[in-house]
C-alpha cells in the first residue's frame, strides 16, 4: 500500500502543537521519531510510505487542500496527541471531502487516552491503533492491503456496524533492538533545528521507552504517553515496564548519523541514565564521536561524578532536568520521590564538567503551591544560573492522577481539560492562586530570567550560524511573547 504519514498545517484558528512531548505548541520543529519508526516498519513490510510534515515544511491550508485533490495515497496515518485532535479531525473530514473512504489510522496519546479514542472514529473506515503499536500498525496495513479480517489486531478500536470495539493493547516491546532505526529519509533534516545545541543538521533519538517513577502531573514523552495510558487501563498499575534498547543498538545508530552528517541530537528518553552500567556502555561507545548532544535526566541520576565525566568525554552539552520546584513540601506533594538538595548538587556536578544544565520548572502542580513558593523557587533558580530554563503552567492532562484530582475538587477552569499552549495559559484556579495571577506569574518569570543581561551575552556567544541564529532568535521571541 501507498501510505502517507500526515502532520497538517494550522488552519482555521487551530494551532499546530508539539508532538513528541505532545503537552505544548512547541519553539523549534523536532523530528517526530516516534512515527518515523512507525514508518520504518511498514517500510520493511514492503509498503511505500511518505511523511508529510506540513507545519516544518510552511503549508497553508491552501496547500494541503492541494494535495489531497491530487494525492494517490491508499492510506493516511496521524499521530495525534491531545493538542491536535481537533486539527487532526478538520484534517480527516478533508481527506473525506476529497479521498472518499480511504482507510485512515490514528495512532499516538490523544486516540491512546480511552475516552477518547471513540472521539476519533467517525466512520467505518477509520481506525485507532491505542499504545506501542509498532508492529499492530504492520498488522493492520497488511490486512487492510490484502481485504483481510481485522478483528484480531492487537490495540485496534474500530467501528463494527454501530458499535466500537476495543482489543487490547499489544504487548510492551522490552528488547527496542527488534524494531529498525526511525525513516528519517522521509523528511528534510535541514528543516529542524535546536536552538540550545546551535548546529544543524539535528536530529532526536530513543534509547528506551517509559519511566519507572510516580510524579502525579506526569506527562512523559508522548510515545512513553501512550504506552502508559493503555498500561493502566488494561493492567490497572499506573507505570509500565521500562523497555530498552541495547548500549551496542545506540552506539550502531549513534554511528550511522555521525556519517550522514548530523551534527546535534537529543535524546528523548524520558530518563536516559536509568541504569549506570549500561549507561556507561553506551558512553564509552559513542565517545570520540563529534556529534553534539543532549537528554534529559533526573537530578539524583546525576550526583555521580563518573557518569558526569564520561557524558561530558561523549559530548554531551546539555541536560534537561524535571526540577519543578525549590520547595520541597511541593516536590513531596507531587510524588517526585526527590530532595531538593540533590538538585542544586546535579547543576553543580554539572556545569563542573562543563555541561550546561537545563531546568523545567512547573507552577501550579500543587496546591500547596502560592505566588511566594513561586518566587522563591525562581530566586533560587536565578542565584543557581544554569542554562535554560523553562517555565510551565501544570495543567492537569488526562489520564494522570493530577487530572483526576483537578475534577474531583473542581480545580478546572472550563469544568474540564482543554487543549492550551502550558508554557502561558493555565485551566485550573486555586482560590488562593488563581488561574490570571498564576498566568502572569509564570510571564514575569520569563521576562525576569530570560531578559537577564549575564544571560544574553553567554547565549549571544554559542551560536556561529547566522541561520541558527535566526531560528533561536524566532524561538525566543516565541517564547516572551504575550
Amino acid at each position: 500500500m501507498k501510505v502517507t504519514f500526515l502532520n497538517p498545517p494550522s488552519m482555521r484558528g487551530l494551532r499546530v502543537p508539539e508532538r513528541v512531548f505532545g503537552c505544548n505548541y512547541g519553539l523549534y520543529p523536532i523530528p517526530n521519531v516516534f512515527a518515523l519508526t512507525y514508518a520504518a516498519v511498514l517500510e520493511e513490510a514492503g509498503h511505500e510510505v511518505r511523511y508529510v510534515d506540513a507545519p516544518v515544511e510552511g503549508w497553508s491550508e491552501e496547500d494541503l487542500l492541494n494535495f489531497l485533490s491530487h494525492d494517490d495515497s491508499d492510506a493516511y496515518v496521524f499521530y495525534s496527541v491531545n493538542l491536535s485532535r481537533k486539527l487532526d479531525l478538520l484534517t480527516h473530514s478533508l481527506i473525506r471531502r476529497y479521498r472518499g473512504d480511504v482507510p485512515i489510522i490514528f495512532t499516538g496519546p490523544g486516540p491512546s487516552y480511552q475516552p477518547y479514542a471513540e472521539s476519533y472514529i467517525v466512520d467505518g473506515a477509520t481506525y485507532v491503533l491505542r499504545g506501542e503499536v509498532d508492529f499492530a500498525i504492520r498488522e493492520l496495513v497488511d490486512k487492510l492491503q490484502d481485504n483481510l479480517d481485522i478483528s484480531d489486531v492487537p490495540g485496534l478500536s474500530w467501528k463494527e456496524g454501530d458499535a466500537i470495539r476495543h482489543n487490547p493493547p499489544p504487548p510492551l516491546i522490552r528488547n527496542l533492538d527488534v524494531l529498525p532505526f526511525p525513516a528519517r529519509h522521509l523528511i528534510k533534516r535541514e528543516l529542524y533545528y535546536n536552538p540550545k545545541l546551535g548546529d544543524a543538521p539535528f536530529t532526536a533519538m530513543v534509547t528506551q521507552r517509559g519511566c519507572p517513577y510516580r510524579c502525579k502531573f506526569c506527562v512523559p514523552n508522548s510515545q512513553s504517553f501512550s504506552r502508559k495510558l493503555q498500561f493502566k487501563v488494561w493492567h490497572g498499575r499506573p507505570v509500565p515496564p521500562v523497555g530498552f534498547r541495547s548500549p551496542e543498538n545506540v552506539i550502531e545508530e549513534f554511528k550511522l548519523l555521525e556519517s550522514e552528517g548530523y551534527k546535534t541530537l537529543t535524546i528523548i528518553d524520558d530518563e536516559f541514565i536509568l541504569q549506570k552500567k549500561r549507561t556507561m556502555e553506551i558512553l564509552e561507545g559513542i565517545r570520540g564521536t563529534r556529534i553534539r548532544w543532549s537528554c534529559l535526566a533526573r537530578a539524583d541520576f546525576l550526583t555521580d561524578r563518573e557518569v558526569i565525566r564520561a557524558l561530558a568525554e561523549a559530548n554531551c552539552v546539555e541536560i534537561d532536568i524535571g526540577v519543578e520546584s525549590f520547595v520541597q513540601k511541593i516536590l513531596d506533594d507531587i510524588k517526585k520521590d526527590l530532595d531538593v538538595r540533590t538538585i542544586e548538587v546535579a547543576i553543580r556536578n554539572l556545569k563542573d564538567f562543563g555541561i550546561e544544565p537545563k531546568l523545567n520548572i512547573l507552577f501550579g502542580a500543587s496546591p500547596l503551591e502560592t505566588e511566594q513558593t513561586i518566587k522563591y523557587t525562581l530566586r533560587r533558580v536565578i542565584e543557581l544560573r544554569p542554562g535554560v530554563v523553562m517555565f510551565s503552567i501544570a495543567n492537569p492532562f488526562p489520564g494522570t492522577e493530577f487530572y483526576d484530582e483537578a475534577r474531583e475538587k473542581r480545580w478546572f477552569v472550563y469544568g474540564d481539560y482543554v487543549p492550551v499552549d502550558v508554557q502561558k495559559e493555565s485551566i485550573i484556579s486555586y482560590p488562593h492562586l488563581p488561574k490570571k495571577r498564576l498566568e502572569r506569574l509564570t510571564r514575569l518569570a520569563n521576562y525576569k530570567y530570560y531578559l537577564d543581561p549575564v544571560f544574553l551575552l553567554k547565549n549571544l556567544r554559542r551560536f556561529r550560524n547566522p541561520i541558527v541564529f535566526l531560528r533561536s532568535l524566532r524561538s525566543f521571541w516565541k517564547k516572551l511573547s504575550p
